[in-house]
């Protein structure tokens, strides 16, 4: 007599091979499909890296500001996206009432496809002592901190992360910058600055609810370099070449650290807030 249907031994036998399929194929998939996520975060920051040294050709070979205006200046606030925008023409783009245009790094290139937050501003962020801090700070102020850095302040520019993708603040906002303190990224902290030694074991790697210090914002998980790409980072140099880099590659002296005449309690060296 000829069998019209499986027993239930074979079909057992059939789904157990389809879940263990399954099983091998599935992670396969989720780590190609990050992999072609990175690859366009990759790309994101070249281009950004690319409208970087473009800005710098035309404004007589200085670095952009990280932000300005805001706070008490009656100026409206502004971020290093809004000035790259123009250079490469891709990214969020808003009006306000007085009809200034600007960008806060939410979306198109200025967003990497494996960030978490689609909302969230900030998801890329600058060097924190190359791209000068203006917040609430009028325009030609002669404080060290206020002026803008020339190229020529960088030695080693193709050794120097100029933009990071990082990880999730804990709020609607996210900084304009990642962090570039000496105690972020090594155990020893004090002067000179250290040139070797071991990296600190816990930097940060995460996205937030909390940091890791209890401060929802500051010095958080929204401030560091967020190795989502399997286990990969992706950076943009101040030579313009981007790379993918894995977690303890990037090094504090050698890769973050540019002297660029801050006054003691701003530089990066030595500088402990707590």
């Amino acid at each position: 007599m000829n069998r019209k249907a499986f027993t239930l031994i074979e079909l057992l036998v059939v789904i157990a091979i389809i879940a263990i399929l399954a099983a091998i194929l599935f992670p396969v998939f989720s780590q190609a499909r990050e992999k072609a996520r990175g690859a366009t975060c990759l790309s994101n920051l070249k281009q950004i890296g690319l409208g970087v040294m473009m800005y710098v050709q035309d404004y007589d070979e200085t670095f952009p500001m990280s932000q300005y205006g805001g706070g008490s200046t009656g100026v409206p606030q502004q971020a290093w996206y809004s000035v790259i925008y123009p250079y490469i023409k891709n990214g969020d783009r808003y009006r306000d009432a007085q009809g200034v245009e600007y960008s806060w790094g939410t979306s198109g290139i200025f967003a990497c496809p494996s960030f978490p937050d689609r909302n969230q501003s900030g998801k890329y962020g600058c060097h924190y002592d190359v791209f000068a801090d203006f917040w609430n700070w009028p325009v030609g102020g002669n404080d060290a901190r206020h002026r803008v850095t020339p190229i020529s302040a960088l030695e080693t520019p193709a050794e120097k992360v100029m933009i990071t993708e990082k990880g999730v603040n804990d709020a609607f906002w996210g900084w304009v910058y990642f962090g570039t303190w000496e105690w972020d990224w090594v155990d020893w902290i004090g002067r000179p600055p250290q040139r070797d030694g071991a990296e600190r074991a816990l930097q940060r790697d995460c996205d937030l609810v909390n940091d890791g210090d209890g401060n929802a914002t500051w010095a958080g998980c929204g401030m560091m370099p967020r190795y989502r790409h399997t286990g990969t980072a992706n950076v943009v140099f101040f030579d313009g070449h981007a790379k993918a880099m894995g977690r303890g590659q990037i090094l504090w002296y050698r890769n973050i650290y540019v002297p660029v005449g801050l006054p003691a309690q701003w530089a990066s060296e030595g500088w402990y807030p707590y």
